[in-house]
């Protein structure tokens, strides 16, 4: 808690390796006071959580935030742009680099901010692109990630659902954007394995086509600002109610288990 008389400071003008956990913690304790939490008691459960966990053996990195979640972005263009795919839609095979389509000129087009060697190296590391010979080939459309780089394509999901509930509850209703949920206060356990099979392909095909209209309005618009937008699909159950299904969950490969934070729900 600041002292009486302290200047407030804002996530915007902080270092950006502190930002977007001051601004992840101000939205969340916003949303929890004005819901009727008190300030001080959430100040000390967050004391006493914290002080159970362990220093990180690593330290945040923010340039990570926004660069795992949109290497994605290579391998939805590679699928969907005419000079990218051949009469049938299906993606070329891709030189690293020339003249003509390349994997780095493809890379420059969609993240022109980072370095193509680097972006290549890491499809490769996620198993999104396989060499074919001497040229290289999407594996899919989606990405698996890392532990570690889901970690931080989850915390760019939660930050952007924190700035959704904050901006369509203080916000006046002409401001709001899309918020719904569809939840079930009594659904069987023994039901849950069956209905995230069918849901995640529903969601899949759903994000698919979301993420072609923002990649049509993405190339065809040349004019004003740009900004980051997302669509998020995501499931939940109740803690604990579920033990038996993630134990059998954890007997399946890391690939699997990451497999679930694929962005945009890519098939």
């Amino acid at each position: 808690m600041r002292t009486r008389g302290a200047p407030r400071r804002s996530s915007k003008f902080l270092p950006r390796e502190v930002a977007y956990s001051r601004e992840c913690l101000e939205r969340l304790a916003r949303i929890l006071v004005h819901s009727g939490h008190s300030p001080a008691a959430l100040a000390r459960e967050f004391r006493e959580i914290c002080s159970a966990l362990k220093e990180p053996t690593e330290p945040w990195d923010p340039i990570q935030l926004n660069y795992w979640a949109d290497l994605p972005h290579v391998i939805a263009h590679w699928h969907a742009d005419p000079q990218y795919v051949d009469s049938r839609g299906v993606p070329i095979s891709l030189p690293l680099q020339g003249k003509g389509p390349s994997l780095f000129a493809l890379a420059r087009r969609v993240l022109p901010k980072q370095e193509p060697a680097k972006i290549v190296k890491s499809l490769l590391r996620l198993h999104g692109v396989r060499r074919n010979g001497g040229r290289y080939v999407p594996t899919g459309r989606s990405l698996l990630y890392s532990r570690a780089s889901s970690r931080v394509h989850g915390l760019l999901a939660l930050l952007g659902m924190l700035r959704t509930v904050e901006r369509n509850v203080s916000g006046s209703r002409s401001c709001a954007i899309l918020e719904r949920a569809a939840m079930n206060p009594n659904f069987p356990v023994s039901a849950l394995p069956a209905f995230h099979r069918r849901l995640k392909p529903h969601a899949a095909e759903f994000l698919w086509g979301i993420d072609g209209d923002m990649r049509r309005r993405e190339m065809t618009s040349s004019d004003g600002p740009r900004t980051r937008l997302g669509v998020c699909v995501f499931a939940f159950e109740d803690p604990g109610v579920g033990k038996g299904s993630l134990k059998s969950k954890r007997r399946r490969s890391r690939a699997g288990r990451v497999g679930e934070t694929e962005r945009r729900g890519k098939p």
